[in-house]
């Protein structure tokens, strides 16, 4: 979503609609990081509960950013190298390791694949195991 940078006089905007969606409308205050390229504005006095959710929105937008930047890392080398890609991807997938499968128990199982509040889980279909 994009929402105006400045007002007519210079001075930074925060959307309405954006502070709605975030929660943080009915806020007095606003705790405020900057960082590389980015602000983060926090609730103050955040409960164990509420910092727990920002922390998972936090992982889905780091994840998110990575998934752009690897895919701008392979533009690049796309660009430097006239040669086809013949790994026998798309361009919309992300391979898994299967070290990660094994790691988590689940190599050689039959899998759900669920996508679940900006995120894609993958578990073991329990009850119907390849090996039974």
């Amino acid at each position: 979503m994009t929402f105006i940078k400045y007002t007519n006089d210079g001075k930074a905007v925060i959307q309405p609609a954006a502070l709605t969606l975030s929660g943080l409308d009915e806020e007095k205050k606003l705790e405020m990081h900057t960082l590389d390229n980015a602000i983060v504005l926090l609730k103050e006095n955040m409960t164990p509960l509420e910092k727990f959710f920002t922390v998972e929105s936090l992982i889905r937008l780091v994840e998110s950013l990575a998934v752009e930047l690897e895919g701008d890392t392979d533009n690049d080398a796309a660009d430097d190298d006239d040669e086809a890609d013949d790994d026998g991807f798309c361009d919309d997938t992300i391979p898994i390791p299967a070290e990660a499968f094994e790691d988590a128990g689940i190599w050689g199982k039959n899998l759900n694949i669920q996508v679940i509040d900006g995120a894609v889980v993958i578990t073991a279909d329990v009850g119907c195991d390849a090996d039974a």
